[in-house]
């Protein structure tokens, strides 16, 4: 995957065009993208994840199966809340 030409041109002028410098920033780049797409699914997962729970107690936990899903449902929303706890934050302007 590569990165849009005028991302890699705005890393070379930022480090004055330094080759070793520029690979770092572009992996730094490349992290910042991954990490902010996985808190967005831990994010929205965490919205969209009592709804089926809720559900479930609702209408009963009557077997195993049911229960073990419940289980399951509740294990996966509370991951995807550590996950997406830092979604959309706004970084302090000295953090870079």
């Amino acid at each position: 995957m590569r990165l849009p030409q005028t991302l890699t041109d705005r890393i070379a002028r930022t480090n004055g065009g330094d080759e070793s410098t520029a690979s770092v920033q572009r992996l730094r780049a490349y992290g910042l993208i991954g990490r902010s797409t996985i808190e967005a699914v831990g994010f929205w997962a965490a919205v969209a994840l009592p709804v089926p729970t809720l559900l479930l107690l609702v209408f009963g936990v009557g077997t195993v199966t049911e229960l073990l899903v419940f289980s399951g449902l509740l294990t996966a929303n509370l991951l995807s809340f550590y996950v997406g706890h830092g979604y959309d934050r706004q970084e302090p302007a000295g953090s870079h």
